[in-house]
C-alpha cells in the first residue's frame, strides 16, 4: 500500500528502460491514466465451466481438466493427442498440429491440473479443443480472469501479458485516487450511467454481469472526454478574445484583380464565402471559420484570393496540409497565380533539408517570406514569424486531437480559416473544431463534367482491363485504389496494393507504378512526379491520393473492395478523376458475398455525385462506426467519443461545459484538461 499512498493517477510510469515500458509510454502516454484512457476493444469472455454439453461445440469455453495421457502420432500430418478428463470426468483431447511434440509435451505434463481455454469441437465422437488459446497450470499462484479485456496491441510491439499486469497494477492506483464531485449535471447525466471511477473501473475489470454494460460506461466516458475537449475550446476562446484584431485587411485590390483574370467564373457559393470571409477580416474581431465544400468545388482558389490580400497588407500567411504530396501541390498552383504580385511562396516538410530549413526559418523571421505552405513541420517551435495574419488548414480533421488542439493554440492571435472536403453535421463540427463560423460551397464551377460512376463484381475483371486498355490508347491515365497496403512476400494474402501492382505489372509493364504509406517520401513523390509525367499511366494506391491530388489527364479510377470505405471517402476518391475536361468514370469493386447494405451504401454513390447529400446518407445507412472509412483516413481517433455514434450527446457537453465555465470551477476543469490531454500540453495557455 505504500506504494500506491506515494503515487497518483497522473504519476509517472517507472521510468525502466525497457523496450515494452519504451512502447507503452510511445503509444499510451507516460502517465498512470494514461494506460487506464485507451478504450478496450472487445472483452473476452472464457466462460469457465465445469463440465461441457453440446451447446458448448463451436464456441470458447474453459475447463479445469487432468491429463490423463500423451498420444505421440507416427506422422508429421497427424496431430500430437494430450487426453484429459474434466471434474465431471468426461474425456477431452487436446490437439496440437506442429513439429514441437516435446514442447507441448511439457506445456501440459502427465498428472498434472491444468484450466484450458480454448474452442469446443466434435470430431468423430469426440471431443476436442485444438491449440488452446489459453493453458494454466492449476496451483496456488494461479492467476485467470475468467473475464478479460483486450486491447489494440497490434503493431505496437507491446506484451499482451505484460500490459494486462501493467493495467491491472495502475488501477488498483486508481482505486485510491481522490476525485472531484461528479461534474455531469443532473439534467445531462443519462440514469443508467456511473461515476467517471467506476466506469473506467468495470471497463478494465469487468465482471461477468457486466459485459453487457460495456457501450453504457463507454458512452459515459465519450461524454467526459468530449467536455475535457469543450473547456480546452473555450479556454482557447477566453485567451483569444482577450485582443482585438490587430490584423485588420480593407484593401482587397489584389484579390479582386486575381478575380477578374482568372479564366472560370467564380459560383454563387464562392462569391458568397469570399464575402463571408472579407467581412471577418475587415471586422474587429479575429476570424476563426470552417470553409467546407464538396470535392472539385473550388475552396482553394478562395483560400488563395484572401491571402493574396493579406500580404497586400503586409502580413504573412501558412498553410497547413496533411500531406507532402498536396504541400507540393499547392505550391505550384499558388505560385502559378501570386508569382505576378511579387509574393514569396516556399514550402516547408519533413523533407527539407536542414540548410534549407534554417534558410526558412530565418527569411520568415525577417519578413522575406510572405506565404509559407507545408506539413505539421509549419508549427515547428524553431519557427518564429516576424507578422503572422493568416493561418489557413487544409484537411484538419487528418490531424491528430490534440494536433488540432494545438493548430489552433499557435494560432491564438491570428485569423483562422479550416478548409474540409468532408461535410459534416454543425453540431459535430463544434467537437472538432469548437465555436466555429461555417462556410459552405455547394454548387460546383461551371462546366465541370460528372463522373459516371460503376459498380462492377471483381469476376470481370478481364473486361475492366480491356477498358484500361481503351484508356491508354488514348494516353489517359488511371488510378487504381485499395484499402491495405499488403506484404511483399506474403502469397496468402487477400488482394492488396502489392499484390494488385504485381497483378498489373505483369499485364501492362513499366506503365504501372505504386504509391502507400510505408514507402519513403522520396519514393512517393518520385512515383507523382511519374505520373504526372506521364512515364508511368497506372498509379496503384492506397488512400494516400484521397485529398487533392490533381491529375487532369487521369480519367478512371477504379476503387477495390469499395464496401470497405465509407462513402464520403469514396466520394473524395472519386473526385481524383474529374480535375480535367475529359469524360471521367469510377468504377467500384466488389469482391462476391456483398451484403444487401453494402450494395444500397454502393448504389447511393453511383447515383449521387453530392458531397453534402452522400454524407447524410451514409450516416443513416452506416449508424455507427468510422463514418469516414478504413482507418487510413477520416476523423481523429478518440479514446471514447465516437462520431455519429454520440452526436446525440455534443448538445448536453456543450451546455454543461459552459455552466463549469460560469461557476468558475477550474478544479473540475484543468481535472478533466489534465485527464484527457495532459496540462503539459496546454503550459503556455495559462502563462502571461
Amino acid at each position: 500500500m505504500n506504494t500506491f499512498k506515494k503515487k497518483n493517477i497522473f504519476s509517472q510510469i517507472p521510468n525502466n528502460k525497457t523496450i515494452f515500458l519504451s512502447n507503452v509510454k510511445n503509444f499510451f502516454g507516460s502517465r498512470i491514466i494514461d494506460t487506464l484512457i485507451q478504450k478496450p476493444t472487445s472483452i473476452f469472455d472464457k466462460n469457465l465451466k465445469e463440465e461441457y454439453n453440446l451447446n458448448d461445440v463451436g464456441n470458447i469455453i474453459t475447463l479445469d481438466v487432468f491429463v490423463i495421457e500423451h498420444q505421440r502420432s507416427f506422422n508429421n500430418k497427424s496431430p500430437f493427442k494430450v487426453v484429459t478428463k474434466t471434474k465431471a470426468n468426461q474425456i477431452l483431447n487436446i490437439l496440437f498440429f506442429s513439429n514441437f511434440k516435446s514442447f507441448f509435451a511439457n506445456k501440459l505434463q502427465k498428472n498434472l491440473n491444468y484450466r484450458i481455454t480454448g474452442k469446443l469441437q466434435l470430431f468423430s465422437n469426440s471431443f476436442q479443443i485444438i491449440h488452446p488459446i489459453e493453458i494454466k497450470k492449476l496451483d496456488e499462484n494461479s492467476f485467470f480472469e475468467e473475464v478479460e479485456p483486450q486491447y489494440n496491441l497490434s503493431r505496437k510491439k507491446i506484451n499482451k501479458k505484460k500490459f494486462r499486469e501493467l493495467v491491472l497494477h495502475n488501477l488498483k492506483i486508481f482505486q485510491n485516487f481522490e476525485f472531484p464531485q461528479e461534474w455531469i449535471a443532473d439534467d445531462f447525466k443519462e440514469k443508467d450511467w456511473s461515476s467517471f471511477k467506476i466506469s473506467i473501473i468495470n471497463l478494465h475489470k469487468p465482471s461477468k454481469s457486466l459485459i453487457k454494460e460495456f457501450e453504457t460506461f463507454r458512452k459515459r466516458l465519450a461524454y467526459d472526454e468530449l467536455l475535457a475537449n469543450f473547456l480546452v475550446f473555450n479556454k482557447l476562446k477566453k485567451e483569444n478574445n482577450k485582443e482585438k484584431n490587430k490584423y485588420i485587411v480593407n484593401d482587397f485590390t489584389n484579390s479582386e484583380n486575381i478575380i477578374n483574370r482568372l479564366s472560370f467564373t467564380l459560383t454563387k457559393d464562392q462569391i458568397y464565402a469570399y464575402k463571408e470571409i472579407r467581412g471577418d477580416i475587415s471586422s474587429n474581431q479575429k476570424m476563426y471559420r470552417l470553409l467546407q465544400g464538396d470535392v472539385g468545388s473550388g475552396k482553394t482558389i478562395i483560400s488563395l484570393l484572401i491571402i493574396a490580400d493579406f500580404v497586400k497588407a503586409g502580413y504573412q500567411c501558412v498553410i497547413m496540409v496533411p500531406t507532402e504530396i498536396l504541400a507540393r501541390q499547392h505550391l505550384k498552383y499558388f505560385r502559378e497565380f501570386l508569382d505576378p504580385f511579387k509574393i514569396n511562396i516556399e514550402m516547408l516538410t519533413s523533407k527539407t533539408k536542414q540548410k534549407q530549413k534554417q534558410k526558412i526559418y530565418d527569411d520568415i523571421s525577417k519578413s522575406k517570406i510572405d506565404v509559407l505552405i507545408g506539413t505539421h513541420s509549419v508549427y515547428n517551435q524553431s519557427i518564429t514569424f516576424m507578422k503572422l495574419g493568416l493561418v489557413v488548414i487544409d484537411e484538419q480533421h487528418k490531424f491528430g486531437v490534440k494536433q488540432r488542439v494545438n493548430i489552433i493554440e499557435k494560432s491564438l492571435r491570428c485569423h483562422t480559416l479550416i478548409m474540409s472536403a468532408t461535410p459534416i453535421p454543425r453540431s459535430l463540427s463544434f467537437a472538432l473544431y469548437g465555436e466555429i463560423e461555417v462556410s459552405s460551397i455547394k454548387s460546383k464551377p461551371v462546366g465541370r463534367k460528372k463522373v459516371l460512376t460503376s459498380i462492377l463484381s471483381l469476376e470481370k475483371i478481364t473486361s475492366l482491363l480491356d477498358g484500361i486498355k481503351r484508356k491508354l490508347d488514348k494516353n489517359e491515365q488511371v488510378f487504381w485504389v485499395l484499402p491495405t497496403i499488403g506484404e511483399e512476400n506474403n502469397i496468402d494474402e487477400k488482394e492488396s496494393a502489392i499484390t494488385r501492382f504485381k497483378f498489373l505489372k505483369k499485364k501492362f509493364g513499366i506503365k504501372v507504378g505504386i504509391i502507400h504509406g510505408k514507402m519513403d517520401k522520396e519514393e512517393i513523390q518520385s512515383s507523382m512526379d511519374d505520373f504526372q509525367k506521364k512515364r508511368i499511366m497506372i498509379l496503384v494506391s492506397t488512400t494516400v491520393i484521397e485529398v487533392g491530388i490533381n491529375i487532369p489527364s487521369a480519367t478512371l479510377i477504379i476503387i477495390e473492395e469499395a464496401n470497405r470505405f465509407g462513402l464520403s471517402q469514396l466520394h473524395q476518391l472519386r473526385g481524383r478523376v474529374v480535375r480535367g475536361n475529359l469524360p471521367s468514370h469510377c468504377v467500384l469493386l466488389y469482391n462476391r458475398g456483398l451484403s444487401e447494405n453494402s450494395k444500397k451504401r454502393l448504389q447511393v454513390l453511383k447515383q449521387c455525385d453530392d458531397g453534402f447529400e452522400i454524407a447524410e446518407k451514409d450516416l443513416i445507412l452506416r449508424g455507427s462506426g468510422d463514418f469516414f472509412g478504413t482507418n487510413q483516413s477520416g476523423l481523429p481517433r478518440w479514446k471514447f467519443f465516437s462520431p455519429y455514434d454520440d452526436l446525440n450527446i455534443i448538445d448536453n457537453v456543450k451546455k454543461n461545459s459552459a455552466m463549469i465555465l460560469a461557476n468558475n470551477n477550474e478544479q473540475i476543469s484543468d481535472f478533466l484538461i489534465n485527464i484527457f490531454y495532459q496540462r503539459k500540453n496546454f503550459s503556455n495557455y495559462y502563462s502571461p
